[in-house]
């Protein structure tokens, strides 16, 4: 009986102390974005009217999901349209995020402003980072 007592609770350990990093994991698309995205495109990913474009039910994310991957790692330079309003300031990449970080940062911008409108998955960011130009 003393054996199932240490078993249990060595498996009740492992389930408190998994749960604890699953957790932390989950809030690290919050993390990276606040790091590497937020102090142009706001926390609340409204960007600066005229000057940063919204992230926020962007158009412009929309229809470029299948680069988001490349314009994070590399950023994007030259005038863009998002929803209805020109931009030009040029937005630095980061070709130190990992793709486990794109994945997390494109899946928090869902999550929060709904855009793109459905999650990436890793194997999509793979696959984008594959074809950066």
């Amino acid at each position: 009986m003393a054996i199932r007592a240490k078993y249990l609770l060595i498996f009740l350990f492992l389930g408190v102390f998994l749960s604890g990093c699953f957790t932390e994991r989950g809030q690290e698309g919050a993390l990276l974005y606040g790091r590497h995205c937020a102090s142009c495109h706001l926390e609340n990913g409204e960007g600066l009217r005229g000057v940063i474009p919204p992230l926020v039910k962007s158009d412009y994310v929309e229809k470029n999901r299948d680069i988001l991957a490349c314009l994070l790692r590399k950023g994007i330079t030259g005038p863009i349209m998002v929803n209805g309003r020109q931009y030009n300031q040029p937005m630095p990449g980061n070709a130190k995020l990992s793709e486990a970080d794109l994945t997390n940062i494109i899946n928090y911008m869902q999550k929060e402003f709904k855009s793109p409108a459905r999650r990436v998955s890793f194997g999509e960011i793979r696959e984008q980072v594959k074809n950066c130009p």
